[in-house]
């Protein structure tokens, strides 16, 4: 069990409720945290200073297979708050990757945290096109009147497969779980422009690539009842081919397992619960114990067990 320091970013539609609601920061506009993370634009640190990927390349065993040779694990967590709203943008898929020279694709669930009264996204689009309709859609600016425009409110889920057209709108915080990817193609931007006073680069050739032209289903993969278990209840999000992710609601004691070939993040929206390594066989707690407030993140090694004792609402997920 490692607790984790995040990797904070900025962005022209950042805002302030990464630090008003979770201390992220000192109190400067941030755009993103990135909870779990071995990717190289942004690493998870422990708390001796190392990154995560660091540790793993030197432990694999955390992992439980789940890791490469370098350290690095196919998922990433991240916070973000669009004060603004994104660009219109997309993300391709495994194959549409590695022909543009990137290692993975990116499918992506939103958990949506909190929302002002107005909040939307966009979701994919409203009706098929062809490949000519949307780039003309693109080049004449007009790509919002053919995408879903979602209403949003706190506690939605959004399941993002790569190919989807997608944007969040302004005054959402979300948790972000998603492929180990930074790959994003901008279809549409606002007319925005940079710190230098240019225009954001689109990508429009390489979104045309990779883009579905038919309607993305609501639909979540996997999403299930809550079942309860003494203090513990747990409800799964999302389980898809790329990773998986569960609601807790502790309410006294609950034991989380973690699988022989996986590791877990565990990340803690509300409340505060201590987290202690347990003994199954013996039912006896470990020497490892970290105590959770909001908006911390904790690494689960593979085959650990822990403990949770305390009042807390936390997310649990793995590749």
């Amino acid at each position: 069990m490692l607790s984790l320091r995040p990797s904070l970013k900025d962005a022209i539609w950042g805002g302030f409720r990464l630090f008003e609601r979770y201390r992220k920061g000192s109190g400067e506009r941030l755009a993103e945290s990135w909870e779990l993370s071995t990717h190289a634009d942004g690493h998870s640190r422990l708390s001796d200073g190392r990154t995560l990927q660091d540790r793993l390349s030197m432990e694999p065993w955390l992992a439980g297979g789940s890791a490469h040779q370098d350290g690095t694990i196919p998922i990433l967590a991240k916070l973000i708050d669009a004060r603004l709203p994104l660009s219109v943008q997309v993300h391709p898929d495994e194959d549409s990757a590695r022909r543009h020279g990137e290692l993975s694709g990116k499918t992506e669930c939103w958990y949506i945290l909190d929302a002002d009264p107005d909040a939307w996204i966009y979701h994919g689009l409203r009706k098929s096109l062809t490949r000519t309709e949307l780039e003309q859609h693109v080049r004449e600016g007009t790509i919002e009147s053919v995408l879903r425009k979602v209403p949003v409110h706190a506690g939605d889920v959004f399941f993002i497969p790569a190919g989807t057209l997608h944007a969040l709108g302004g005054g959402i915080l979300c948790f972000e779980l998603q492929q180990s990817s930074n790959v994003t193609y901008r279809v549409f931007d606002y007319d925005r422009r940079d710190h230098a006073g240019k225009p954001r680069r689109l990508h429009l050739q390489e979104a045309l690539d990779v883009a579905t032209l038919t309607p993305t289903p609501r639909e979540i993969p996997g999403l299930g009842q809550p079942r309860t278990i003494k203090g513990l209840t747990r409800r799964m999000i999302v389980c898809c081919d790329q990773f998986a992710m569960e609601e807790l609601t502790l309410n006294g004691e609950g034991v989380v397992d973690v699988p022989r070939r996986q590791f877990a993040g565990l990340f803690l929206v509300k409340g505060q619960c201590r987290a202690v390594s347990w003994r199954p066989q013996s039912r006896q707690t470990g020497e490892d114990e970290l105590l959770l407030t909001p908006g911390q993140t904790a690494f689960l090694a593979s085959q650990e067990s822990i403990l949770l004792r305390g009042k807390a609402r936390a997310f649990l997920f793995s590749p």
